[in-house]
């Protein structure tokens, strides 16, 4: 099978390194999302124990404490998550158009 350009050593070098830190910020954003959805769990049964009633003044406080934390918590991530979001939706299309126009080119140029 002919190449209609050919690879360098360090063309796969330079992607390698691409794809290693794509995977590096892929598992940030999941280990993000974790504890997201751990905070949100946290928060709901915080909320939960206070809803229960007949707990001690000092444990309210503590409970109201950890609320304020947890949902300070969120707003960080989710403000980080609305930092993120609109780079990633355009490296994600724009690396399907780049896939999507070299199928087309190597097809139209021949293999």
């Amino acid at each position: 099978m002919k190449s209609s350009l050919p690879l360098t050593e360090q063309d796969l070098t330079d992607f390698a390194v691409a794809l290693e830190e794509t995977d590096k910020d892929f598992n940030a954003l999941r280990q993000r999302y974790i504890d997201v959805r751990e905070a949100f769990a946290q928060r709901t049964q915080a909320q939960a124990q206070i809803t229960q009633g007949h707990l001690p003044r000092a444990e309210l406080k503590r409970l109201h404490e950890q609320i304020e934390t947890l949902e300070e918590t969120l707003e960080n991530q989710l403000m980080s998550w609305n930092i993120l979001k609109e780079p990633f939706w355009q490296v994600l299309r724009f690396v399907g158009l780049g896939l999507v126009l070299g199928w087309f080119f190597r097809g139209w140029f021949g293999s």
